[in-house]
């Protein structure tokens, strides 16, 4: 039987990207549980934007009122919960994020993001000292992330696929390297057997990709809904290749109100060590806020 390896520097990627998250939970596998579009409160504005107010056990709540008004101002987490704040002082706009142990308040994870024409530029993370420059390309896609911390680097590097039936691009993958060279990759999959690509209408960020799930500032990685994510060691040496497999439920408005996970940690054909979760997705435009 393939045995689970994970290289050195493929660890200490994953350590990293644990510290530049923080926790994401998932609900286990619950097929009865059912989700949809919240009806809205009559006192609310007719032409609200509509917006995601749960993902699994994940609250999102919105900036109710200011001139930052509907910007995501909570998320809350099952362990934990995340708080945005935002400045423009500067001319331009710095959001800051904290996230804080749900039971003693403690402080986690602080992070600063330094947004220009709607696009993050540059991370801090002030909890383990690593900055993030973005670089786009000439339509706004994310094209590299260069990492810093002392005289540490790492680099991720994004490949998309044109889809010229539509016009669209879609993330087909990215590698992970330091200057000793690239650790691991990431590929993304749009069907699934005889599943058909399922449009995006609310786009997230994915969770493979080391970011802040809800923070609609890193461009749009795709059209379309994720199927398959497959993770490949680098150099690869017949380690296993963990693999993701995703089912969404889409409501009559073409909304993903539902979404299953299943996750192999040994690679795709592998079940030994199998997990499932499923997150119920809720909107609205009677989104709470503060």
């Amino acid at each position: 039987m393939q045995k689970l390896h994970i290289t050195g520097n493929l660890l200490k990627a994953l350590m990293l990207g644990a510290l530049l998250t923080g926790c994401q939970n998932d609900d286990i596998l619950s097929p009865q549980e059912t989700a949809g579009v919240t009806v809205n409160d009559p006192n609310a504005k007719v032409n609200a934007e509509l917006k995601l107010v749960k993902d699994g056990t994940t609250i999102l709540q919105y900036v109710k009122q200011g001139r930052f008004t509907g910007k995501l101002s909570k998320v809350s987490r099952t362990g934990d919960y995340t708080q945005y704040s935002y400045d423009d002082s500067t001319g331009d706009l710095w959001i800051t994020s904290k996230t804080y142990n749900k039971s003693t308040n403690a402080l986690i994870q602080e992070i600063k993001y330094k947004i220009v024409n709607g696009r993050c530029i540059t991370s801090i993370n002030l909890s383990n000292n690593w900055t993030s420059q973005f670089v786009y390309n000439e339509v706004g896609r994310l094209n590299e992330i260069n990492l810093s911390s002392g005289a540490l680097t790492q680099k991720q590097v994004f490949t998309y696929d044109y889809i010229s039936a539509t016009g669209a691009e879609r993330l087909k993958q990215v590698v992970f390297s330091t200057p000793t060279g690239a650790y691991k990759q990431v590929n993304f999959i749009y069907t699934y057997g005889v599943i058909a690509e399922k449009n995006d209408k609310y786009p997230l960020n994915s969770e493979h990709l080391g970011l802040d799930s809800y923070l609609p500032y890193f461009g749009k990685f795709s059209d379309v809904l994720i199927q398959q994510v497959q993770i490949t060691p680098l150099p690869y040496t017949n380690q296993a290749k963990p693999y993701y497999r995703y089912f969404y439920s889409i409501n009559a408005d073409g909304y993903a109100v539902g979404r299953n996970k299943e996750f192999f940690p040994l690679g795709y054909g592998y079940e030994a060590g199998k997990q499932a979760f499923y997150s119920g997705l809720d909107y609205s435009t009677a989104w709470g806020g503060i």
